[in-house]
């Protein structure tokens, strides 16, 4: 493997392992979105034997909406095409093909950016995975850029923003059975107001039953007069 580590600017590890804007609270939760822009025109099974498929185009977006943060690991939904499924990163990148196996740093990778080169060297240097990995890091982006050889013909491009954590763009591909290959990059952040909906919805049945209840009372205790 030849790996190749070039720095525009020296970067640091840093401590939290997600951005804050990543993390849920009580009434909302990011949903990121990336443009389709290269995709196979085969139908994927999303988890080998799963039996659960999807199928998309280019001018369509993913999206992942992330609901908790678990074991250092990103949780949410993933809309792909027809698809929506539950999943951590983790799965996300095994299935998609933004890693390198058993790397798997998927949609948004980890901030602490020393440990993800380590694992993406280590990863590159497999005995299976064995090929050339690129490291560029500029003042605002990290990019892996990764050929295997000689065991098999996986070609993968990730750019990540230093500052989030998030894929800017990926370009994955590799043949085996069926031609493989899907390109993606990074449109916006939104922030699903799910949580909040649901809180209102049962705030305002909470207020109702009071006010139905005060009412009984307060005629059960009015006089009536003939």
């Amino acid at each position: 493997m030849s790996t190749v580590l070039l720095s525009a600017q020296p970067t640091t590890a840093q401590s939290q392992a997600y951005a804050h804007g990543l993390q849920p609270d009580a009434f909302t939760s990011p949903k990121l979105h990336w443009l389709i822009t290269n995709v196979t025109n085969e139908v994927v099974e999303f988890g080998f034997g799963s039996g659960t498929y999807w199928k998309t185009r280019a001018g369509q977006e993913i999206t992942f909406e992330i609901h908790k943060i678990e074991n250092n690991e990103l949780h949410g939904f993933l809309t792909i095409g027809n698809l929506t499924v539950p999943a951590n990163d983790s799965r996300i990148a095994s299935e998609l093909v933004f890693s390198i196996w058993p790397w798997f740093p998927g949609l948004v990778s980890h901030l602490e950016w020393d440990t993800v080169d380590q694992a993406a060297i280590n990863a590159a240097s497999s005995f299976f995975m064995n090929g050339s990995l690129e490291i560029l890091t500029t003042t605002t982006t990290r990019a892996y850029v990764y050929h295997q050889g000689p065991w098999g013909n996986q070609n993968t491009t990730l750019i990540y923003d230093l500052s989030t954590g998030i894929l800017l763009a990926g370009y994955t591909e590799f043949f085996f059975l069926n031609d493989y290959h899907l390109g993606i990059e990074f449109v916006m952040p939104t922030r699903s107001s799910t949580n909040l909906t649901t809180l209102l919805f049962f705030a305002t049945f909470v207020i109702t039953l009071i006010i139905v209840a005060l009412s009984v009372i307060i005629a059960r205790r009015t006089p009536q007069w003939n």
